[in-house]
């Protein structure tokens, strides 16, 4: 082999590293307190634990490429199967058009799943792979991120004071914007992620006075060229943001739940078409 083509080799085995989990992903199906969940870890070994929660009439294994990137960054992540899941529903118990009509009530089943999963781990099969119990990050696509901004106390009710970090994908956050519930999530770092065609989503995500706006730091956001509401799936044209995507997810919780240089969170990626952190 000469000199060019050992070259070519290395920078191919180098691409092939990046492109590569770091960690291999052990995937376990299990049902807790009545909750059927997916559970990633990357070994025997101690890790912080990440919450999912996925989108409405969505499942776990639609976000599997973000799940294993998160996992062999060193991450245990827990995903709960929602009602909406086994369902395949995409009817909230209220009107997407209405949200200053949502209530602690609506879709408070997903609170419920996640509330059941906490009260259970400390004393599963699995505690003995999680570092902390207190120190807990939640991250979720649209509803899903709904569902974790409930957590972080947008819905007092539904406040869990062990989750410190929320990455919330696209999430619908207009029913807590419309009605000023952010500023109640104090005791958490946060992360939004958005995409120029999510305009659904995403123009008023960052819009004067919208749901970024009302955060209270340590706030981070991003905005992906061109990526669309779908874009943090496994769908075929999702693939192509997940690296970058997945960096500052990483990136994000590294800060929160191992206290990794904040400086991370202020790289500006090649798809990043906006990008804002207050730290």
């Amino acid at each position: 082999m000469n000199f060019f083509s050992i070259k070519s080799f290395l920078i191919l085995l180098s691409l092939t590293a990046q492109a590569l989990p770091s960690i291999a992903v052990i995937l376990n199906t299990e049902t807790i307190e009545g909750v059927e969940i997916e559970i990633r870890r990357p070994d025997n070994g101690i890790y912080p634990l990440i919450i999912f929660s996925h989108g409405m009439g969505a499942c776990p294994t639609n976000y599997s490429g973000i799940q294993n990137r998160l996992t062999s960054a060193g991450y245990i992540v827990v995903s709960p199967k929602h009602a909406d899941c086994i369902s395949g529903s995409t009817k909230p118990d209220l009107p997407w058009r209405e949200p200053e009509r949502w209530t602690k009530q609506t879709n408070s089943n997903r609170k419920d799943d996640i509330h059941k999963v906490l009260d259970a781990l400390p004393s599963s099969n699995y505690a003995e792979y999680i570092n902390s119990f207190k120190q807990v990050g939640c991250t979720g696509h649209s509803m899903g991120g709904y569902t974790c901004m409930g957590l972080a106390g947008a819905w007092d009710a539904w406040k869990r004071n062990e989750v410190i970090a929320i990455a919330l994908l696209s999430p619908w956050h207009k029913p807590f914007a419309v009605q000023q519930q952010i500023i109640n999530m104090s005791n958490v770092k946060t992360l939004y992620q958005g995409g120029s065609k999510d305009r659904r989503i995403s123009t008023e995500l960052i819009e004067a006075g919208g749901a970024y706006n009302q955060t209270l730091p340590s706030k981070y956001l991003q905005i992906f060229k061109r990526a669309r509401h779908s874009s943090w799936t496994d769908g075929v044209l999702a693939k192509r943001f997940h690296e970058q995507m997945s960096y500052y997810i990483v990136s994000f919780f590294n800060l929160s739940l191992k206290g990794s240089p904040k400086e991370n969170l202020e790289v500006e990626k090649s798809q990043v078409k906006e990008l804002d952190f207050n730290h």
